[in-house]
């Protein structure tokens, strides 16, 4: 997966993209003054994270597939911040929830949802995403409200 901000990202924005990037031993990018033609060429067939903002703080997070077409949309909220974060290159994530969007999420990431090996894990449950490592919370996300989306439609 690769990770960006909206084009102006406040401190905060960027912060979060470092923390997901680290979180899923990514690789994280400025974007800058990049239209979203050349955001998606960069991906290489990978899946791609936009976070954006609202009123100066992380808002949002827009999912793209491996083919560029949007498929998840999550407006959310910053509920507890790291005050570090560790590179887990290589590690698998699991994801812990049955719920429509721990689905979709597991589906688009590639991961493999179990809890049974993996010392990082997005539990997703209710309005709420906990990222933990070795069952230890990281930071948490509210989710405000989130939309699937078939590919084929925009996701503004």
């Amino acid at each position: 997966m690769l990770i960006t901000s909206s084009r102006k990202p406040s401190a905060g924005t960027r912060t979060l993209c470092k923390h997901l990037a680290s979180f899923f031993g990514c690789e994280y990018f400025n974007r800058g003054k990049m239209g979203m033609g050349e955001v998606l060429s960069l991906s290489h067939g990978k899946p791609l994270l936009i976070v954006g903002e609202y009123h100066g703080n992380p808002g949002s997070m827009v999912f793209y597939d491996h083919e560029g077409y949007c498929v998840l949309s999550l407006h959310i909220s910053v509920l507890s911040a790291p005050s570090s974060h560790t590179r887990h290159s290589g590690s698998i994530v699991s994801i812990d929830g049955d719920c429509e969007l721990a689905h979709a999420i597991c589906d688009l990431l590639f991961r493999e949802k179990a809890n049974d090996v993996s010392p990082l894990s997005m539990a997703i449950a209710g309005d709420r995403i906990d990222f933990k490592e070795d069952g230890n919370d990281l930071f948490s996300l509210r989710i405000k409200s989130h939309r699937l989306y078939d590919g084929d439609s925009d996701c503004n």
